[in-house]
Parts: structure tokens; C-alpha cells; sequence
């Protein structure tokens, strides 16, 4: 895609250390591929995951955990991927990738990983019940909107993984001026989470709606493609900023884009009531992060 100008030096500094991360395992290139395939079935998906028996192992216990609280325990792939969707397995292989593909760093830390999946999955929670909300106005998976919304901030991560100490000054900044982190990145940095994100998506061949929703979350108005995505996530971001799911309490929320609930025929109510919803649910972001964690 046409990426916005960028700052050079440590711009550049960070995209070489970005080419230099590992590929996406082989069986997580694939399963996307697998399931981004119109011609794909549940058996050619469930016969690539049992190819991999952590991969297993992972589907069938997001299948039978409380996070989806289906009423019979599922002990076959085939049936875990006919409930679960394939957006939804996309979802889980993608997170834990980056899991394991950005460790965690030893000491004291001003970005909480913690915090910054409870954001990512919460964002994903808020997006996925958006998108079942306004299925009447514009055909979207559900699924595909959480999926979204976990990846939306994947450039958060890359900062912090290159560039721990000035990220850190960038929190500071962000928490002393309140100000969103992004306006923070690019008073401090010179460029944002949202522009760095785009190279990680270019380099693992990400779906079209991820990559725009990874670049365009904050600003829905200027994507190219896959605008509703875009959207949703945008409004989830917003939620789960209200809900005080940020990288610290009372973060400074991003500013919404005015005609996004518009965009989607959402009116204030059913905006409020989506949010109260996520409100309510939103301990259950925990069984996700175990399982992608595990």
C-alpha cells in the first residue's frame, strides 16, 4: 500500500530492525491462507491445525472456554473450527505469534504488557459485538472485526521491543501533557504506532482489513480499503479507552472521528449499550490472553 511520508533516522532504524524479525511460523502462514480461501471447509482447516499439536491444543481450549461458553464440551478440531469461524482462528494463531514473537523484557517497565492485551482484546470484544450489531447495514463477520481489534495496536509493541527507552519518555510524556499516546509518539518520535504497525503487516502479508485497520484505526476517515472494518475497530478503540482499558489508568482517549457512528447507523443509545455490554463482560478477556499465552 501508498504509506504516508515518513521522518528518517531513527524511522529507518527501526523499519531495518523490523525486516530482521522472524516470518510468521510456516503453520500460521498457511492456516491464514487456508482460511482467507473462499474454497476452504472446516476439515481443510481442522487437517492443517492437527498438523500442529500446541496449534490443537489452543483451538480446542478457546472452543470450550468460558470466553465462548458453548453448553457442550468440543473435543474434535473439525467442530471447534465450525464454531469458533475461521476470522476467529486467524485471531488466535496471529496473537499468539506475537506473543511469542515480541518477548516480554526483564525489569521495570513503563509499558505493561498486561494492560496492553486486556486493551487489545477488549478493543476486539467491542468490535465484534459492533459488527453483529449492525448486520443489517453492512455485511461483515463479526469475527473478522475482533480480529481486527486485537491486531489494531501491533505497533505499540514494536516500539516498545526497539525502542524501550524513549517509548518509556513517550508514556511519561503521554501521562504528564494527557494527551493521547499517539499525538505523544509524534511529538517525541517523530512518527506513530499506526505508521510503524503498516511495515510489521507489509512484512506478514496481513489481510488488507488488517493492514488498514492497523494503519487508519485512529483516523477511519482517510482508509482506502475495507472502510467498515476500519470503523468499527475505531469506535471499539473508543470503548475500550472508556472502559479505562488503556496502558495505564485514565490514558488519555484518542479523539473520535465524529461521522463514524453515522458511517454505521449507530445512534447514541445503541453505542451506550454496546459499551455497558463489554462493561460487563470484560473479565473475560483473561481466558483469551491465557490461551494465546500458553
Amino acid at each position: 500500500m501508498n504509506s504516508p511520508s515518513r521522518p528518517g533516522g531513527r524511522y529507518q532504524r527501526i523499519v531495518e530492525n523490523i525486516r530482521q524479525l522472524p516470518a510468521l511460523p510456516a503453520i500460521v502462514s498457511k492456516l491464514i491462507s487456508v482460511v482467507n480461501s473462499p474454497d476452504t471447509s472446516a476439515e481443510d482447516a481442522a487437517d492443517l491445525i492437527e498438523k500442529d499439536p500446541a496449534l490443537t491444543t489452543k483451538v480446542l481450549r478457546l472452543a470450550n472456554s468460558a470466553f465462548y461458553g458453548m453448553p457442550r464440551s468440543i473435543s474434535s478440531v473439525s467442530s471447534a473450527v465450525v464454531i469458533l469461524g475461521f476470522n476467529t482462528l486467524k485471531s488466535l494463531v496471529l496473537s499468539a505469534s506475537v506473543v511469542n514473537l515480541f518477548p516480554e523484557k526483564g525489569g521495570a517497565s513503563a509499558f505493561d504488557r498486561m494492560r496492553f492485551w486486556k486493551h487489545s482484546i477488549v478493543c476486539g470484544m467491542a468490535a465484534r459485538d459492533i459488527a453483529q450489531s449492525i448486520m443489517g447495514v453492512t455485511f461483515m463477520d463479526p469475527q473478522s472485526a475482533f480480529c481486527a481489534g486485537i491486531m489494531h495496536d501491533i505497533g505499540k509493541l514494536i516500539f516498545e521491543l526497539f525502542t524501550a527507552q524513549d517509548y518509556a519518555k513517550v508514556c511519561e510524556y503521554s501521562r504528564e501533557h494527557a494527551v493521547p499516546v499517539s499525538d505523544a509518539e509524534n511529538a517525541l518520535l517523530g512518527t506513530t504506532h499506526a505508521q510503524i504497525g503498516t511495515i510489521l503487516a507489509d512484512k506478514w502479508a496481513l489481510p488488507i482489513e488488517l493492514e488498514q485497520t492497523i494503519v487508519y484505526h485512529h483516523n477511519p476517515d482517510a482508509a482506502q480499503k475495507a472502510e467498515s472494518v476500519v470503523a468499527v475497530v475505531h469506535l471499539a478503540d473508543v470503548i475500550s479507552h472508556s472502559l479505562d482499558c488503556g496502558l495505564w489508568d485514565k490514558e488519555a482517549r484518542p479523539a473520535q472521528w465524529a461521522l463514524a457512528q453515522d458511517m454505521l447507523d449507530i445512534d447514541d443509545a445503541r453505542f451506550d449499550s454496546i459499551a455497558a455490554s463489554i462493561g460487563r463482560e470484560i473479565d473475560t478477556y483473561k481466558e483469551f490472553f491465557s490461551i494465546i499465552n500458553s
